[in-house]
């Protein structure tokens, strides 16, 4: 499937979410001494049947479906069962298990926040960075990012999906890239990667090599001419399968062969595609920074929507018309993308602190 995105003909208005959502419901976040959140440093929020968990750069915090604190799982620090870094975390309902990315090994805590095991994931020497990670069909996948490697060609890195059974152990791998040139990632460690729809599993690694046009005369001399990643797989038998394809005018590449699109995420619902992308040949907005694009297309009406948006200017890709709440940003979660979830902090004038954000949680038309 070939999704025309068209990057001239951009508006700066937010899609109200009423277009493209049946419902949205609203979770208040209790507020304590211990569930207090940062907007700002929240990474992945997961539903169970009766559970929210946040992962946030501190902890993982526990709501029931009421909004009510249960309780905190995990700290900072060097021992077992501790991390230096949280990103993120994927959950096995059926065994009440949590899996944490703690960048370079994963932690796994049963939901009352005991450590049941954690591991190292070292694939080869070098530096290894686990880039998401999500239990689905009873495995633990993951996707790593290995630098340094080297072989009689040269010094390359290397990023795969892997797979991993309950004792965290590699069952198989698939390659993802394998590259011999320094580059540049779009990777976040917010964003998901490896999604499931429909018991389908879809995978999307955002490999750049786009450049801003400040940069460009001074890598263009040492960089390779490589292809824009805007392809969205589906992952079968172990095997990536391409599913579609972002048709962007002139591939994404200036008029050297260099490409300006810098692709962060794609991923798709039974009914609809979402991206987000970055255009270097745009002017800096007034930020000194380049502006963000939202791009949704309907399959079922043929429609593609291209917003102009941005998280640093203010402006969000859409709007949530139903409760009135301007520029959000919506995500998917992680084992239903037929779901998805934004929070807002509300702010009343004789608030005389911050109350923890509101979460917000939307089920898409099919």
């Amino acid at each position: 499937m070939i999704i025309p995105v068209d990057i001239v003909n951009n508006t700066v208005l937010p899609l109200p979410l009423s277009e493209i959502a049946e419902s949205i419901t609203a979770i208040e976040l209790e507020l304590t001494d211990e569930s207090l959140i940062n907007p700002g440093r929240i990474q992945r929020i997961i539903l169970s049947d009766d559970l929210v968990f946040i992962a946030h750069s501190e902890n993982i915090l526990v709501f029931n479906r009421n909004g009510k604190f249960i309780r905190s799982i995990g700290s900072k620090g060097q021992g077992p069962g501790e991390y230096i870094s949280l990103w993120n975390m994927t959950i096995d309902e059926t065994n009440r298990r949590l899996f944490v990315n703690a960048r370079e090994k994963i932690i796994c805590y049963d939901w009352q926040g005991k450590v049941l095991m954690e591991s190292s994931f070292s694939q080869f020497n070098g530096t290894n960075t686990i880039e998401d990670i999500n239990y689905i069909h009873n495995e633990l996948l993951l996707i790593n990012l290995s630098r340094g490697k080297e072989d009689e060609i040269g010094i390359f890195d290397h990023i795969a999906v892997y797979r991993l059974n309950d004792n965290l152990q590699t069952i198989d791998s698939c390659t993802i890239l394998k590259f011999y040139a320094s580059a540049i990632h779009g990777f976040s460690s917010s964003a998901n990667y490896i999604l499931l729809s429909d018991s389908t599993v879809y995978l999307h690694y955002p490999f750049s090599t786009a450049f801003p046009p400040d940069m460009a005369s001074v890598v263009r001399e040492r960089e390779p001419k490589l292809a824009l990643r805007d392809t969205l797989y589906r992952f079968e038998n172990n095997q990536l399968i391409p599913e579609l394809k972002l048709k962007f005018k002139k591939d994404g590449m200036d008029s050297e062969g260099y490409m300006f699109i810098r692709l962060s995420s794609v991923y798709r619902s039974s009914r609809y595609i979402f991206a987000l992308y970055l255009n270097y040949n745009e002017s800096l907005n007034d930020f000194g920074i380049y502006n963000h694009h939202t791009f949704c297309y309907d399959t079922k009406t043929g429609k593609g929507y291209n917003i102009l948006s941005d998280r640093y200017t203010g402006i969000g890709g859409y709007t949530d018309d139903i409760h009135h709440i301007e520029h959000v940003y919506i995500r998917p979660f992680q084992t239903n993308t037929e779901m998805f979830y934004y929070w807002h902090t509300h702010m009343n004038q004789d608030d005389r602190e911050e109350p923890n954000p509101t979460l917000y949680i939307g089920t898409l038309k099919k």
